[in-house]
């Protein structure tokens, strides 16, 4: 299969190494000695650089190639996830930098992220983050509490998270994100209040506040399994609407279930996601989604650094771990549930003749309304976002 070329704006690099797994954390991720971490920066500056050209896919245990499409990549949005990206050495982490200048002669990115965890800023790393046009930081703070820092396997203190983020501020960024968590294992309403009322005090651009997930494969699931946590679904509902009523006195506007913004922050690489605009993942397990194309990276350092090693270009494949063609119907169906996590919603045309008796039952139940040509959740249709948001799909 071979398309036109497509214009992408949206970039995605997935570094998958930590220094400790967090008791929640679901998400691709391992502990990293300094020759993987070299290897793996290879590997994706390598992958970076197939794109010029159509790349080989190669699904593990098969022979069948795909090459869906040339990309004329343009970033206007750049995240850096994980993972942990800041534990990347300075050195490794400028190559990486590096390879990503070359795009940005033609495109000028409105928005650069770069994940961090607040043991793992130093000065050091923040002037080279600025030095290649990052701009906005996001820092995994979780909570702003000793006792439950502990509990839930982080190795920050209230203490180190405040001194980075002054660190960032000294280092003159000016769009800075903390991510906090609630409905903790031992989390009470008053350990929350006081994480937002520390938050507020540091007055970051962005907070983004999350309901622990119990998954599979993590300590947090084992102890649920044993019976050892137990997850009050009133408190979470409590602590979610004290969040909401907390941060929007504070001068932040809700604009997606979990993410607060003051004007003009709003995150715009995770909007063009929920938007279903076309992005490119690299690294493992990394996703990208490109016109009717969808694929994974394979979610195995090893396997993809095998991968793409070498330096001959025409010898590597990305290590495609699964993919799927998709029709018009399910993109329209994807960006209409994504939109119902949205304040904004979606616009009437992409709704209207596909889901007329869905939306009359939402409509009567009072979780969306029509506004400004828009179908948009009310209030009650945050609360219960999953929930509408399965109506469309």
């Amino acid at each position: 299969m071979q398309t036109a070329a497509s214009k992408v704006e949206h970039l995605y690099v997935h570094v998958p190494f930590c220094a400790a797994k967090c008791d929640y954390c679901a998400f691709y991720s391992e502990a990293g000695s300094a020759a993987k971490m070299g290897d793996y920066t290879d590997a994706v500056i390598n992958e970076l650089n197939s794109f010029a050209s159509p790349p080989r896919l190669d699904r593990p245990g098969r022979d069948r190639e795909v090459a869906p499409t040339s990309f004329d990549l343009q970033p206007t949005t750049i995240f850096f996830g994980g993972g942990t990206p800041s534990l990347l050495p300075a050195p490794l982490m400028r190559r990486m930098l590096s390879s990503i200048s070359p795009l940005l002669q033609h495109s000028s990115p409105s928005e650069w992220t770069v994940e961090c965890n607040p043991s793992t800023v130093s000065s050091e790393k923040a002037k080279l983050f600025r030095e290649f046009g990052v701009n906005r930081i996001s820092m995994g703070v979780q909570a702003l509490d000793d006792d439950l820092l502990k509990r839930i396997g982080r190795i920050h203190t209230v203490s180190a998270a405040v001194a980075s983020y002054e660190k960032l501020r000294r280092a003159g960024f000016g769009n800075v994100n903390l991510d906090l968590m609630f409905g903790l294992p031992g989390q009470t309403m008053e350990h929350w209040r006081t994480t937002l009322r520390r938050a507020i005090e540091l007055q970051p651009e962005h907070i983004s506040t999350y309901c622990l997930i119990l998954e599979e494969d993590t300590h947090f699931w084992s102890l649920l399994q044993e019976g050892a946590i137990h997850p009050d679904d009133e408190l979470e509902l409590a602590l979610y609407e004290t969040g909401m009523e907390t941060l929007t006195a504070a001068g932040y506007r809700q604009y997606e279930v979990s993410n607060f913004a003051k004007p003009g922050r709003a995150c715009r690489h995770n909007i063009a996601y929920w938007e279903g605009k076309d992005y490119l993942g690299l690294g493992p397990s990394a996703c990208s989604t490109v016109g009717n194309h969808r694929w994974q990276n394979v979610p195995d350092i090893d396997a993809y650094i095998g991968s793409l090693a070498g330096r001959d270009r025409r010898a590597r494949r990305i290590p495609v771990a699964y993919e799927e063609q998709l029709t018009p119907e399910l993109r329209a169906a994807e960006r209409a549930a994504f939109g119902m996590r949205m304040n904004a919603g979606v616009p009437a045309e992409l709704v209207r003749g596909r889901w007329d008796k869905q939306i009359a039952e939402l409509l009567s139940a009072e979780l969306v309304q029509w506004r400004s040509g828009r179908l948009a959740p009310t209030k009650r249709g945050i609360l219960f976002a999953d929930e509408v948001a399965a109506e469309f799909v």
